[in-house]
């Protein structure tokens, strides 16, 4: 340890009896150097140099980063065990983005983990880390054994556990773990506390989607959702007020990094979704607009980009085609494929020429949910189609609940939809799985949730 960061650890723990401290370990080391041969020294060596620039993009000046064998430790000036497991489980998912984009680290996990722990602890845990030597191999001690076939075990760990099942998740030191959180988890979206506002929104969730083609849960759409009274509300009406731009653009944000977080955690429980990423036309509508955004979008590695769908809502009616065209195309580049969300019934839909849109979406109208399917509506079903497909672009509806109104829209054939009768939001994405539509009119019987009800 250098004496200046040894004089800034110093500073960190002064008159502190216990401090925030952050752990990350690399998973899977040993299998890519097995593999890597005479290229692991500089494999290795990205491995942490790309680390290094991420978790120092992320911390605050107060915080001290100690690089060690197997991982890093992060101890948190602030004392905020709550804004340290965020930051950690925000930097674990940009460094798992990363790795999963790399052809050679596809294999390689970043798990981390934050807690508080005692100052005495602390200075143990960080005399027996064993610093990361690039140009050696580290001595072999009590302390870093092989766990977990062949791979070595953090320098944190007090001592050695019988060797695991490769699939089994890591101990980390023992200890007390953090209280739960009072309201819900914001590490899927929204920053601490201590960067704005507090958000309008109690979390954010992932809604089903159904593609009545194939008959399987095909995507997930990420959304802020609200309760109120026992009412949920979704999207941008969970937004205070008349929304401003501002607004607007701390939910885009907030969805964008939820979407990146649950792939994370899905691709982690062994599949990757497919993702809907809704963000408000204003937030793209200019360039300078456009690249705040996407900043927010770059760290999605290549290769799992096509995982992800963006969908623009709130397009105004007079918006130029040549800035929604330009708005479009630029976005093809960071998703499968783009969606336009619009009002169910929208006469306008050739305004959309050479946008490259992929699917027209439109939420269904409480009439349509709450009565019978008139002959006029079915026309406007049959209308929305034949207008996408001279767009070579398929149709989505959005939060539908009435088994009429889905056999109707089918016959017309609209696509893809979501909602309540499709089946409950999760706090993650649900694998894609095979759904019939008789499993969709007639569902089995579920014990009530609590009487939550949506608001369209």
């Amino acid at each position: 340890m250098s004496p200046e960061l040894r004089q800034k650890l110093k500073k960190a723990l002064a008159g502190r009896s216990s401090v925030d401290m952050g752990q990350f370990q690399f998973l899977n080391l040993e299998r890519v150097k097995a593999r890597a041969g005479s290229d692991w020294p500089r494999l290795r060596e990205e491995v942490y140099e790309t680390s290094t620039q991420f978790i120092e993009r992320r911390i605050e000046p107060d915080d001290v980063m100690l690089r060690v064998q197997g991982g890093f430790l992060i101890i948190f000036g602030a004392a905020d065990v709550e804004a340290a497991d965020e930051m950690v489980a925000a930097i674990s998912g940009e460094l798992n983005s990363f790795f999963l984009g790399q052809s050679d680290l596809t294999e390689v996990r970043a798990e981390g983990e934050a807690r508080d722990v005692p100052t005495s602890e602390l200075l143990d845990i960080v005399a027996r880390s064993q610093p990361h030597e690039p140009d050696a191999e580290p001595e072999r001690s009590r302390a870093s054994e092989p766990v977990r076939g062949g791979e070595v075990a953090p320098p944190w760990r007090a001592a050695p556990t019988k060797e695991r099942d490769d699939e089994e998740r890591t101990r980390w030191v023992e200890g007390p773990k953090p209280e739960p959180r009072a309201r819900p988890s914001m590490i899927a979206g929204a920053a601490p506390a201590s960067s704005g506002p507090r958000p309008s929104w109690d979390d954010i969730v992932f809604k089903p989607c159904w593609d009545s083609q194939k008959s399987v849960i095909s995507h997930s759409l990420c959304v802020a959702r609200k309760v109120i009274d026992g009412f949920a509300y979704y999207g941008r009406e969970t937004l205070s007020g008349a929304a401003d731009r501002d607004q607007h653009r701390q939910l885009d944000r907030a969805i964008a990094l939820a979407a990146q977080r649950g792939f994370q955690r899905a691709r982690a429980a062994g599949h990757a979704s497919m993702i809907v990423v809704p963000v408000h036309y204003d937030s793209l509508s200019s360039v300078s607009r456009r690249m705040e955004y996407f900043s927010v979008l770059h760290p999605i590695p290549e290769p799992a980009r096509k995982f992800f769908l963006l969908r623009v809502d709130g397009i105004p009616d007079g918006a130029p085609m040549a800035q929604m065209q330009e708005v479009f195309r630029s976005m093809k580049h960071f998703g499968a494929y783009v969606l336009a969300h619009h009002s169910f019934g929208s006469k306008r839909l050739d305004r959309f020429e050479s946008c490259g849109i992929g699917v027209l979406s439109a939420e269904t109208p409480k009439r349509l949910n709450d009565g019978s399917v008139s002959e006029l509506d079915l026309l406007s079903c049959v209308e929305w189609v034949a207008a996408a497909r001279s767009l070579t672009a398929e149709t989505c509806l959005t939060q539908i609940s009435s088994p009429a109104l889905v056999e109707a829209a089918m016959s017309a054939g609209i696509r893809y939809f979501s909602g309540p009768i499709i089946g409950k939001e999760t706090d993650q994405p649900a694998p894609a799985r095979r759904l019939g539509l008789a499993e969709i009119l007639n569902p089995p019987a579920d014990d009530d949730d609590g009487g939550t009800f949506e608001i369209d």
